[in-house]
């Protein structure tokens, strides 16, 4: 009999057919007669393109242009996962050409909104800005988020280039749950942002490497960067949504609000938004990855695995013989095989020995180890007191770095409560992975410490090396920062102006005794609330000495960027890039209106002029509205005089001109004789009442505005100073 044409061609390309047949996916993508592709992009469910029914609701539908998926207001998509909730799209950059930006020039980094959608920015993202001398705020309403600032030379051009640090290029991370990036910018040099122009973008996290072509090429035409989006499904709970999730699937409810999202259980997969998505796995036919000596059989979810006639035991573990000369062969095998094991064994911990130390080695070097060596030779053994932890010790101290022991986090690393073997609580300051640049930092804040013996000063316990990123060990100190008690104060127990009063005492005290008692004079750099840290008894302590640097007596440091907090920086060295004492003499001075005022060095909620504290604070005084701004709790237990004197000292230590500002030691000299005023004039009020005397209260309200200031003759805010003595007496004649 003749085959016909067709049959014989069916027969020669079945083959092919059933290959294809066996490698369609198990289960369903998208809904039925609905693309589950667009280009190269896999559209699963809940997404859709097409249609409105092949989505879950339109904010899942997207377009599909020439191969191209987009999304909401096309944005274009790269990729989607339904394991991590993401949407991976390209964003174009924000960007200004030789504009003039002035401190109150804003501008808003957009091209998206994601309000009223299931979507919002990762904060696995990184803003990323390039250009020259331009200081980046992320807002959010009025608050201040995040920030970064850039630098370039006088002729706007970067100093040198490498990772994006601040020397032409900055980056941050953006806050949790935006829907939107507002960005304001602020130009630092009052001149052109520079020939290269200015970039503004967001880039996914490992995306983006910062090299010379950013600078001569990106500038001059638009940056496509890739961003993730973090999604949900609804805005019902789990419990209210369990239905929505398709079988063999669990839910779980979004962390960032509302909305839920699908997983497979175990021994499923697919997807688990569609109705029939999660199927059982086979895992019989993966015997790669599921183990089985004997018999497998699939089941729902799981399979079994029995052991061949004449053997038994657990099947996914072992199967054993019945017979005598099976078992004996067994016993016979399994002894030579445990022998074999135990000096494999053996040889696998003498390698992994070596190759720990060798590990360890790699990282002690990384981490400055040579250079503390260098260090401790060099200064005639001040170091070899510190003591040298090992990662054993500090990993057991601190419950494997458990998230619960955090203390603080902040730009150095992450710091943990600690407990170590004989019961003593310490601080165990793990730093963050560090580039060539910052380990220098990490060596002088060992070096610094370790020069350093004062009470108002946190102790540095010892160190190690040995582990991925270097790791320092303090003295615990119990309550906090002062900036968390200044500014996150309960309102039924303000901090008190006595506690301020202490305080700032004894961190002059401490800044005083690093500039004029240290063997060599060491200026901190980096003054700021959140770096004072307050015991049980609201005793201060010093902290964070990473960008402290050693200088010898009358000599400057000229740094090639600067380095500092915003608000606290002192404006000469900022313009100099000179950093001297008086440097954190001015840094003290913010701090010290900050106890006066209770107020942040940095606020959004103030007028653009007065966003600084400094500058407000100089202003209100010069313009004799002193009461408006110092803190009710301080007006109401300060004495009238003291808040003067205090006030007086603040402002002359923020002169712009740091020749005119005291030297630590001048202020730590005023606030103790000013301590010791205090003390007599306690007394004094004591012996009065003893004897029947009346005296004016000292807690007794300032009422500035009836005080003549010599300040309101002045025009010019760098000469502003209070006479303190017509002060003192015409407050007197006044109360009289």
């Amino acid at each position: 009999m003749r085959m016909k044409p067709w049959l014989l061609l069916m027969l020669l390309i079945w083959p092919w057919i059933e290959e294809g047949i066996s490698k369609t996916p198990a289960f369903s993508l998208a809904e039925s007669n609905c693309s589950y592709q667009c280009g190269k992009v896999m559209i699963p469910y809940p997404f859709g393109i097409g249609n409105a029914e092949c989505a879950k609701d339109k904010n899942f539908l997207l377009k599909c242009n020439n191969g191209q998926p987009f999304l909401l207001q096309n944005i274009p998509v790269l990729g989607i996962s339904l394991a991590q909730g993401t949407v991976t799209v390209s964003l174009q950059s924000a960007s200004e050409r030789n504009k003039k930006h002035t401190l109150t020039d804003k501008i808003f980094y957009g091209g998206f909104n994601l309000e009223g959608s299931p979507f919002m920015l990762s904060n696995s993202n990184k803003f990323i800005v390039l250009g020259c001398n331009v200081t980046a705020f992320i807002t959010e309403g009025k608050e201040l988020r995040s920030g970064c600032i850039t630098f370039c030379n006088e002729d706007g051009n970067p100093d040198e280039l490498g990772s994006c640090s601040g020397i032409g290029c900055c980056k941050t991370s953006i806050p949790n749950h935006l829907k939107s990036l507002n960005v304001s910018l602020f130009n630092l040099t009052f001149s052109d942002t520079s020939s290269f122009g200015l970039h503004m973008f967001l880039a996914a996290r490992g995306t983006f490497n910062f090299s010379e072509t950013n600078l001569s090429e990106h500038l001059n035409r638009t940056i496509n960067s890739q961003v993730d989006l973090d999604w949900v499904v609804g805005e019902k709970t789990c419990k209210e949504a369990q239905a929505n999730c398709g079988k063999n699937t669990v839910c779980s409810d979004s962390t960032n609000g509302p909305g839920y999202r699908c997983f497979c259980k175990p021994g499923f997969s697919g997807n688990p938004y569609r109705p029939n998505g999660c199927e059982d796995i086979d895992e019989c036919s993966e015997p790669n990855i599921y183990q089985c000596e004997g018999i497998c059989r699939n089941t729902v979810g799981n399979y079994s695995c029995r052991c061949p006639f004449g053997m038994h035991g657990e099947g996914k573990v072992a199967c054993r013989g019945h017979h005598t000369a099976t078992v004996f062969l067994g016993i016979g095998l399994s002894l030579g095989f445990l022998l074999a094991l135990s000096g494999l064994f053996r040889l696998y911990l003498l390698v992994h020995e070596q190759n720990s130390i060798k590990l360890k080695r790699k990282f002690f070097k990384r981490n400055g180890g040579l250079l503390l060596e260098q260090q401790i030779s060099s200064d005639k053994g001040k170091l070899e007191k510190i003591k040298n932890f090992t990662s054993e010790e500090l990993e057991k101290a601190t419950d494997h770095y458990n998230d619960n022991r955090i203390l603080g986090q902040g730009g150095q690393g992450i710091v943990y409560k600690a407990m170590l073997p004989d019961g003593n609580l310490v601080a165990v300051k793990k730093s963050e992975m560090m580039d060539e640049g910052q380990i220098e930092h990490f060596v002088n804040e060992v070096v610094i410490l370790s020069q350093i013996n004062h009470r108002h000063v946190v102790k540095l316990l010892g160190c190690c090396l040995e582990t991925e990123v270097p790791l320092l060990v303090y003295e615990y100190v119990s309550n906090g920062t002062l900036s968390d008690h200044i500014h996150a104060q309960l309102e039924e127990a303000p901090m008190k102006w006595a506690d301020r009063f202490r305080i700032a005492k004894e961190v002059a005290g401490a800044i005083a005794y690093m500039h004029s008692a240290a063997a060599v004079p060491i200026y901190h750099r980096d003054v700021k609330s959140s770096n004072i840290l307050l015991d049980e008894k609201y005793r201060a302590k010093l902290s964070d000495f990473g960008i402290s640097r050693s200088v010898p007596t009358g000599k400057t440091h000229l740094t090639t960027s600067v380095q500092g907090t915003f608000g606290y920086l002192d404006p000469e060295y900022f313009q100099s890039y000179q950093c001297t004492a008086k440097s954190d003499v001015y840094s003290f001075g913010v701090v010290l209106v900050e106890l006066l005022t209770g107020r942040r060095p940095i606020s959004m909620v103030r007028s653009e002029d007065d966003m600084g504290l400094a500058a407000h604070f100089i202003s209100s005084a010069k313009e004799n509205h002193l009461l408006d701004v110092l803190d009710p709790q301080v007006v109401l237990e300060g004495e009238k005089e003291e808040l003067l004197i205090v006030s007086n000292l603040a402002l002359r230590c923020l002169k712009l001109n740091g020749r005119k500002r005291p030297t630590m030691k001048e202020v730590a000299l005023k606030l103790e004789n000013l301590k010791n005023r205090r003390k007599r004039l306690l007394a004094d009020q004591q012996e009065h009442q003893d004897g029947d005397y009346s005296i004016i209260e000292p807690s007794r309200r300032l009422d500035v505005s009836a005080v003549p200031m010599k300040a309101r003759r002045l025009e010019r805010s760098d000469e502003l100073e209070l006479d303190i003595q017509e002060l003192m007496i015409k407050s007197t004649f006044l109360t009289c």
